[in-house]
């Protein structure tokens, strides 16, 4: 297939930069998909309106009173338990009292399943193909761990399963249906997940005992939240990416959520794709006002996208790293794959706190070993064997750090302190010489160091003081206020970073949620590291 997303670009220029994200979650085997009833739509099958009034249509006098009800304004579960309880009502007294409520839940259920397939015609092969993207949602979904299906359909499902029983999916993943959450996650498996339920097309396959369509379902749904199933959700949208797909963001639940991830985890961004009929259908204005407020509301990345567009996407995001690598240096406008950035700042400003906030991108401790216990000590106690094996430590780390920093993969990447930070402890000009020299005999004579924005965080020296005692450093082994003060001054001059972030008053997630929409957001300035090497020669 050939990808252009020509269009898509040009509405969202960071478009490149939500790919890159969501290529690296897949990478890490973090990014989940979120399903809705536009995907079942495309399929023939209703939305939910429409799925209401098929139930309706089955008598004259109920099929009125719905539409009069609609105008009314009563909302979708609050009609399905009137047409619910409408049919319970027709029961009464027509079977045995030891199966009545058997039998009016199959039957209740076999009247929702006519209604879904009513217009759905044709071999599971002739669904797909005739799909706009049915076919490239299925192979995204099978690299994933988990699919959360809002629907009751299994198209996706008997779309995956059709593809395997023609062995034509290679060696990828397993994949289960289940409608309650796992209490083990299976390795290599695609758990897809039909959280309100099941109703297979075939109708001697198993479906779900339970359907949450009626009003009182979904109170009870909403009661159980606490429980394993809202514990599972809740802990995969804190700990994944979503990708949310055919969803028009309607449900409570799914709102719910996102809004939970937002506060527990700042930093934590889900995307959603917002299906657009054409490039102009909606006013950039518009799309604007949608996704300001989607990113406050439940910091949720909003990609409009055409269905022709949905399929480049999708298939694009399924392709190897080195495909997604080259399709974005080539046709991106910013042209690049990967972004890198470096936390900066003083001692006890927060840069090991917002580096852990921010596992929902790659990132690189301070240190990839444990440093010598004599870096605890203060410089001027140590003799001059004592610092050399610091000295000896601390190179060979920043090489090291160097190299996983260049050879990162596609996406985002942040590293705790940049490799210059050195120059901040020195006593004077010709100490800064001599640390250029060993950077360029030990550290960067293969491979020069890897650019990066700067992230700078700082806070007044007498917070600094007292974060550092809360750790245990008292001042004399951790420096005053004023010594702090100098060195975050002394790290403004050296990288003259374009973004500053105060944490006097700032929690670590509004922190962390900042870093991170700039990161996603905002112009990508990175500083060339070995032309601030040549100031200190």
């Amino acid at each position: 297939m050939k990808i252009m997303l020509k269009e898509a670009f040009a509405r969202e220029p960071r478009l490149g930069r939500f790919i890159c994200h969501l290529k690296q979650r897949i990478l890490t085997d973090r990014l989940n998909l979120v399903t809705g009833a536009g995907v079942s739509m495309d399929a023939g099958i209703p939305s939910w309106q429409g799925l209401l009034k098929r139930l309706s249509e089955r008598d004259l006098k109920l099929a009125t009173d719905v539409k009069d009800h609609i105008g009314d304004g009563l909302h979708p579960e609050y009609l399905g338990q009137i047409i619910y309880l409408r049919h319970k009502k027709d029961w009464d007294g027509k079977t045995n009292i030891d199966f009545r409520d058997a039998q009016i839940e199959h039957d209740w259920a076999e009247a929702i399943h006519a209604a879904i397939y009513q217009e759905v015609e044709g071999e599971i092969d002739d669904i797909v193909s005739a799909h706009p993207y049915l076919s490239e949602l299925r192979d995204l979904a099978r690299k994933l761990p988990l699919v959360i299906n809002f629907n009751f359909d299994d198209l996706l499902a008997d779309s995956i399963g059709r593809q395997i029983s023609q062995r034509t999916a290679g060696a990828e993943r397993a994949t289960t249906v289940v409608w309650t959450p796992p209490l083990v996650d299976r390795p290599e498996t695609t758990t897809i997940y039909h959280v309100n339920g099941l109703l297979p097309r075939d109708a001697l396959k198993k479906r779900s005992p339970q359907l949450i369509f009626t009003e009182d379902s979904f109170a009870a749904a909403l009661a159980h939240s606490p429980g394993i199933s809202g514990e599972y959700l809740f802990l995969r949208f804190v700990q994944n990416t979503m990708l949310i797909v055919g969803h028009s963001l309607g449900d409570s639940s799914l709102k719910n959520y996102l809004r939970l991830n937002k506060e527990k985890r700042p930093a934590n961004h889900h995307y959603h794709i917002h299906w657009i009929e054409n490039s102009n259908s909606i006013p950039e204005t518009r799309r604007q006002d949608i996704f300001q407020a989607n990113l406050e509301l439940y910091n949720l990345v909003t990609i409009f996208l055409t269905s022709s567009e949905i399929k480049e996407f999708l298939y694009l995001l399924s392709q190897p790293e080195r495909d997604v690598r080259d399709f974005l240096d080539r046709q991106s406008p910013e042209r690049r794959s990967s972004y890198h950035f470096y936390i900066v700042g003083p001692v006890a400003a927060g840069k090991s706190t917002l580096i852990e906030q921010l596992r929902c991108f790659g990132t690189f401790e301070e240190w990839t070993r444990p440093p010598p216990k004599l870096m605890y000590r203060s410089a001027s106690s140590l003799t001059g064997a004592e610092q050399e094996e610091i000295d000896n430590f601390l190179y060979d780390e920043l090489k090291e750090k160097n190299r996983r920093m260049d050879e990162a993969r596609v996406g985002f990447h942040f590293m705790d302190r940049a490799p210059l930070d050195l120059y901040a402890f020195s006593k004077d000009e010709q100490e800064n010489k001599e640390k250029t020299q060993r950077l360029e005999d030990e550290v960067t004579r293969d491979k020069r160091l890897k650019d990066g924005a700067i992230i700078f965080v700082t806070a007044k020296g007498v917070n600094l003081v007292k974060r550092n005692m809360k750790r245990g450093r008292v001042p004399q082994t951790s420096g005053d206020a004023d010594y702090l003060e100098r060195q975050s001054e002394k790290l403004q001059e050296i990288y003259k970073p374009d973004f500053r972030l105060d944490t006097d008053d700032l929690d670590a997630g509004e922190i962390a949620k900042r870093v991170a929409r700039l990161a996603l957001l905002e112009d990508y300035c990175p500083v060339d590291l070995a032309d601030i090497m040549e100031r200190y020669k």
